[in-house]
């Protein structure tokens, strides 16, 4: 087992061993390991994380019977090593697990677990985020010269993206207002919110949409510009188009197919489930955000109503930057306050960088 100067190393490979996706090439098949992890306990504090550690250390060696590959770190000052860290990137992925003991043996942690380990599905989302969204009222643009029926259709439209949002697993619709710098309370009632004016709070994203029907020649055409923007001000656009017929008046166009139901079907097409398909995604990238130090140390604005939990880890933004990894010290609804895992790393180092967020899986 490891020594105590090899401890930060732990909870990243707790990390890579709920994560990783199979090599290239690798079959779709399963197997059942067992493993023990072990952990000492260094105060009386410490015995909840060292038994968190002990878990770890069983699924990492759980995950290694898939293969693994080695990479190493070693600082040193003036001669003499201060850091160790050893990293074990296994290349399958715990499925799932259960402990089939946990003991407390002269000041350490003896776990054991049973885990089932596979490569990751093709197209699987090894973690999901929560987003709690602020949206603002559509902007509905309705050319002159469209039918007189567009508007109704966009304003419809738009409300059935708010029922997408309420509906959607991974989201919470906070509120429906303007942007403004005093907030007001959310309530669920389209109508009344679009009333009112609000602020997202710190961590939420907003959700701005325009919806335009114009008409080109004989066809008419609605675009949906849609954007989603997170609390460190990167944006995400999707802009969706269709196209339908003018409709024809009377029996000639109903015999035609170009009947206002038939242009009104085209006009939407698909384009909930495309919205839909953008939150999936959305919700499978991590949960991001920047580092602030302040007298309590390293926070991000985000929390339990973000989908963090105290088994989620931060990484540092950065492919350079191997060992920028900090672990959850305290929790609540809306904030995160975290730790480097690297001793030799001074908190103040971390002030101001992006990190993204797993969750361990423990």
């Amino acid at each position: 087992m490891w020594g105590h100067v090899f401890r930060p190393q732990f909870w990243f490979l707790v990390l890579l061993s709920s994560l990783f996706c199979a090599a290239a090439g690798a079959k779709e098949t399963t197997l059942w390991v067992e493993a023990e992890g072990r952990a000492y306990i260094a105060s009386a504090a410490d015995q909840d994380a060292a038994r968190r550690r002990a878990i770890g250390e069983a699924l990492v060696s759980a995950a290694l019977s898939g293969g693994a590959s080695l990479r190493g770190h070693t600082a040193m000052d003036k001669g003499r090593i201060t850091a160790d860290l050893t990293i074990l990137r296994p290349t399958g992925r715990i499925l799932t697990h259960r402990i089939l003991s946990a003991q407390l043996q002269d000041g350490q942690w003896l776990v054991r677990v049973a885990a089932e380990v596979g490569p990751m599905p093709v197209g699987a989302c090894a973690s999901r985020r929560r987003m709690t969204v602020s949206a603002t009222p559509p902007q509905i643009r309705v050319a002159p010269e469209a039918s007189a029926w567009a508007e109704p259709l966009a304003q419809g439209l738009a409300r059935d993206l708010m029922d997408l949002l309420r509906a959607h697993p991974d989201t919470d619709l906070e509120r429906i207002a303007p942007v403004s710098a005093t907030p007001v309370a959310a309530a669920l009632d389209y109508t009344a919110l679009t009333r009112g004016q609000s602020l997202p709070a710190p961590g939420d994203h907003r959700m701005s949409h325009s919806i335009t029907v114009d008409r080109q020649g004989k066809a008419l055409r609605l675009t949906l510009d849609l954007s989603m923007t997170g609390q460190d001000g990167s944006t995400v656009t999707r802009r969706f188009q269709r196209e339908a017929v003018v409709p024809r008046g009377g029996v000639v166009g109903y015999v035609a197919g170009q009947s206002r139901s038939r242009a009104e079907a085209d006009l939407t097409a698909g384009l909930l489930q495309e919205v839909r398909a953008m939150l999936d995604g959305l919700a499978c990238q991590p949960a991001e955000a920047r580092l602030a130090l302040g007298a309590d140390g390293l926070s991000v604005p985000l929390g339990r109503r973000h989908g963090l939990t105290r088994a989620s880890l931060a990484f540092v933004d950065d492919p350079n930057d191997g060992f920028g990894l900090l672990e959850v010290i305290n929790l609540d609804n809306r904030n995160t306050t975290l730790r480097p895992l690297d001793p030799t790393r001074a908190p103040a180092s971390f002030n101001g960088l992006r990190v993204y967020f797993v969750e361990a899986g423990l």
